[in-house]
């Protein structure tokens, strides 16, 4: 009897941890899709910011946003919300467009 149980438990607990390791796989994989897409956003800001010649503080005075809030957000640290990606695109003289896949 305690041989059967065993088998049972055992298999039961070889799907739980393929669930999980399921469930982790696509965790990790979402992550990085979403670290890589705000890296980027951060990045062209980063370099649309230099190419006018604005520091980050003088991109801060302009768009009322701290200057530490730039910072992040052009590090990949911080996933701005809309309206400070708003704030941030107008005064770079930028427009952000969404498209199908």
């Amino acid at each position: 009897m305690a041989k059967a149980y065993r088998s049972v438990v055992a298999k039961k607990s070889a799907s739980k941890n393929a669930s999980i390791k399921k469930f982790d796989a696509t965790l990790r994989k979402q992550v990085k899709a979403e670290y890589q897409m705000t890296f980027m956003v951060g990045e062209l800001i980063a370099q649309r910011r230099e190419e006018l010649k604005l520091s980050q503080s003088s991109l801060s005075e302009k768009t009322g946003l701290p200057q530490a809030d730039i910072s992040r957000i052009e590090c990949g640290k911080s996933n701005p919300t809309l309206n400070t990606l708003e704030k941030i695109l107008d005064v770079l003289q930028m427009r952000m467009t969404l498209t199908k896949k």
